[in-house]
C-alpha cells in the first residue's frame, strides 16, 4: 500500500506505546509480499439441492360459496353504523379500556339469503426464491384437492428469474411467480400446502417421535482431562 495513503497505528489507536506489538489489525494496512489468502479457495454449492439461499411458496385458497343476501325493503330508519367507538377528540381516549372495533349495529334487518349457484374455487400458487448459480424453476400445479387444476386465465399469471447477485463468478438468482387455478367439478381432498426445497421438508412428511437437541460450539480452548466421562441420563428415557 502506497506509504502516501491515511495510515494510523492499531496501537495509538487503542492508546497502547508505539513501538508494542502490533494488536488485532493495522488500519490501512498489508503486509508486503504475497497475501496470505492468495490461492485459498472456498468451495460453493455446486449441488442444485444445495444451492438454494431462499424460498417461499403459497397456495391461497379463495372459495365462492354461490350463497347471496338480498336486502329487504323498507330499510329501518336509525343513526348510521359505524365501527368506530368513541371520537377522535375525546379528551379521555388514553383512559378508554375494553374498546376496540365497535360491531354493534344499530339497524333492525332480516335479509334473505338465498343460494344463486353452486361453490367456486380459485386457487393462486404465489412465492419468491433465491438462489446460487441456477435459476429458478417456476413451480405449477396440475392437480389440486385431488382434482384436475385448471388454469384461471382472468388472472392472468406471472413470472420471472432475475440476477441480483455476483458470488465470485456464480450469479445469485432471484424469482417471483403467481400463477392462478380453478376446478370444475368439486374439490375431493384436503389440499397439503406445497412443499419447501430449500429446507427439504413437505407438509406430508412423517413427524418424528423425537429432536436432536442442538450441537454445541467446539472450544478452542478445551484441554484433555483425565477425569471420569460424566454421563448423562435420558430425560425422555
Amino acid at each position: 500500500m502506497p506509504q502516501s495513503w491515511p495510515f494510523k497505528n492499531e496501537n495509538i489507536a487503542q492508546k497502547l506505546p508505539k513501538n508494542a506489538k502490533f494488536q488485532a489489525g493495522v488500519s490501512n494496512y498489508d503486509p508486503p509480499g504475497r497475501p496470505v489468502e492468495q490461492g485459498i479457495t472456498l468451495p460453493w454449492a455446486s449441488l442444485g439441492e444445495a444451492s438454494w439461499v431462499y424460498y417461499d411458496v403459497t397456495l391461497l385458497n379463495v372459495l365462492d360459496s354461490g350463497i347471496v343476501v338480498h336486502r329487504t325493503l323498507p330499510q329501518y330508519d336509525r343513526t348510521a353504523d359505524t365501527l368506530a367507538s368513541c371520537d377522535i377528540t375525546d379528551p379521555t381516549i388514553d383512559r378508554l379500556t375494553g374498546r376496540g372495533v365497535n360491531t354493534i349495529s344499530n339497524d333492525k334487518f332480516t335479509d334473505i339469503v338465498q343460494r344463486m349457484g353452486h361453490s367456486r374455487y380459485w386457487f393462486r400458487l404465489f412465492g419468491q426464491a433465491m438462489r446460487i448459480g441456477y435459476q429458478v424453476p417456476i413451480p405449477g400445479i396440475k392437480r389440486v384437492a385431488d382434482v384436475k387444476a385448471i388454469p384461471h386465465d382472468e388472472n392472468p399469471q406471472w413470472a420471472y428469474n432475475k440476477i441480483v447477485g455476483n458470488y465470485s463468478g456464480a450469479p445469485l438468482w432471484h424469482a417471483q411467480w403467481s400463477l392462478w387455478y380453478t376446478v370444475a367439478e368439486p374439490p375431493k381432498a384436503q389440499q397439503t400446502p406445497p412443499q419447501n426445497v430449500a429446507v427439504h421438508i413437505g407438509g406430508n412428511v412423517v413427524l418424528p417421535k423425537e429432536l436432536q437437541a442442538p450441537f454445541s460450539q467446539p472450544d478452542d480452548e478445551a484441554q484433555n482431562t483425565r477425569g471420569p466421562t460424566p454421563t448423562f441420563q435420558n430425560p425422555l428415557g
